[in-house]
């Protein structure tokens, strides 16, 4: 149901009406503070897969870093041609002359309507410029890497002393929009920067229930001048607001009730604060890991380790186990250990140089596959179905996701174990630098579950808890108190 390779809609889809979001309390979550993070001093780089996207989920941003006085870059990376394929009116050359044209006037309108000095104490306003790719629309899954790098280049270029990059949500479901989105929380998580996704897609096709990772994002408010801008700024997008012709391919894209998700009072983010990573940096820093020592965390020669596997092996309740999944194996010291209790052990690692690792030193164990994805976003590729599994392994793992991720990894483990089946979760409970959890916070949330404790063990450094899934009420999940005082909150996203 999340990201590219599994959600399917259209922009004729009815979608997801805004006052469904309303009832579930987009209103009411934390407010995203920037008052540390906009300034003379910043840059703002905004990426955008297609003209209208900066004005979609980002505008308001962009506006209140104009009025702090920031640097704004827009880094457009197609210009559109593809948005109607099947148009017998316009060629796709055309189409992007006219999409570059209305991403410009946006712009324009953005920075000069109202005056954006207008909005500040002190008069002063920032600068804004785009950087254009011009790749192609529909394609961008092959230039991952260029776009990382074209937005590495400007952190580089830049002499500012803060940066910030806002990008699309990196699983909104439009291929699209995800690439950019990845390639950017890449440049953030190598440039140290604060990033802020911005759903656009997602509001369209998810459901709030179902899809419930929004109750950990924030709500940038937006003044009377930001929402101004902002419309007057979507109007430039004529041929994304007004059908081309009365053709059948010359559809509006964007209707009504698409565009009430963009006419809020405030913008939605997902933040990953600066100097901190997440589950989409898990490939690249954990190869690293690998390739630097063989056993990057004493996992053979280390009593701590040794100790601590065998207590949480020690713990599960069944002596054998049907089929059990392992989530980030490593180089498989615990995957053998587990191996001796399940007929068939699914580990999983996102990285591969670690799985290379593993396969050598399970060759001679049976009734396990080794499997590289990065988890949450690659849980479709697993192929397991509600209730397949009777045990779950999260095992020093955990606090290398965000919250959002977490919970996710913790709900889709839930739907694949019977009602049976146990979860096992094991972590260290020291500070972890350039991440965003620690192990009480993984456990803390895994709680909000309501699973039913089977064992717990404790001490200053390890934390061990061994849950019975049971049958987990409908949309059940630890999003569920995510925002649940959100009105009463604020936070700042500086690191």
């Amino acid at each position: 149901m999340i990201g590219a390779a599994s959600v399917e809609f259209t922009h004729l889809d009815t979608g997801t009406p805004e006052a469904a979001w309303r009832e579930a309390g987009i209103e009411h979550l934390p407010t995203l503070a920037l008052e540390d993070n906009l300034g003379p001093e910043t840059l703002l780089i905004v990426g955008a897969a297609h003209p209208d996207d900066e004005c979609l989920g980002a505008a308001g941003l962009i506006r209140r870093a104009l009025a702090a006085g920031a640097v704004v870059r827009v880094l457009l990376c197609t210009w559109g041609e593809a948005s109607h394929p099947a148009s017998p009116s316009v060629q796709p050359p055309a189409l992007a002359e006219l999409r570059r044209a209305e991403f410009h006037e946006a712009l324009k309108r953005l920075r000069a309507n109202p005056p954006v000095g207008s909005e500040t104490t002190g008069g002063q306003s920032g600068s804004i410029k785009s950087i254009e790719l011009g790749l192609g629309d529909g394609q961008l899954s092959e230039s991952t890497d260029l776009i990382a790098d074209a937005a590495a280049k400007m952190v580089r270029d830049s002499p500012a002393q803060r940066v910030v990059i806002a990008a699309p949500y990196r699983r909104d479901g439009h291929t699209d929009h995800d690439t950019v989105g990845a390639a950017l929380a890449r440049a953030a998580a190598e440039s140290g920067a604060l990033l802020l996704e911005f759903p656009i897609w997602f509001w369209h096709w998810a459901h709030p229930a179902r899809d419930s990772e929004w109750r950990h994002w924030m709500r940038l408010p937006l003044s009377a001048g930001a929402i101004k801008a902002k419309a007057d700024a979507l109007e430039a997008h004529t041929s994304q607001l007004h059908a081309l012709s009365d053709a059948i391919g010359d559809e509006t894209v964007l209707g009504a009730s698409q565009l009430e998700h963009f006419s809020r009072s405030f913008e939605v983010f997902r933040v990953t604060a600066s100097a901190t990573r997440d589950a989409g940096s898990a490939s690249h820093t954990f190869d690293g890991v690998h390739a630097d020592a063989d056993d990057p965390w004493g996992l053979r020669s280390s009593w701590y380790e040794r100790r601590k596997l065998a207590l949480m092996v020690g713990m599960l309740p069944n002596e054998t186990y049907r089929c059990a999944l392992e989530i980030g194996c490593s180089i498989g010291e615990s995957t053998a250990a587990l191996a001796e209790r399940c007929d068939h052990l699914l580990a999983v690692d996102a990285s591969a140089t670690a799985l290379g690792l593993a396969a050598a030193r399970l060759a001679d164990v049976t009734g396990v596959d080794l499997a590289k994805a990065t988890l949450p976003h690659d849980w479709d590729s697993l192929g397991l179905g509600p209730g397949q599994l009777d045990l779950v392994i999260v095992s020093e793992t955990g606090y290398y996701l965000a919250e959002d991720e977490l919970c996710e990894l913790l709900a889709n483990s839930r739907r694949a174990l019977s009602p049976t089946g146990v979860l096992a979760l094991c972590h260290w409970r020291g500070p972890i630098d350039g991440w965003p959890l620690d192990g009480d916070r993984v456990h803390a949330l895994a709680a909000r579950l309501g699973m039913r404790s089977l064992a717990s063990y404790s001490e200053e450094e390890t934390l061990i808890e061994i849950y019975e899934n049971g049958t987990p009420p409908r949309g059940g999940s630890c999003f569920a108190s995510g925002a649940a005082s959100g009105a009463q909150q604020s936070a700042s996203a500086a690191g």
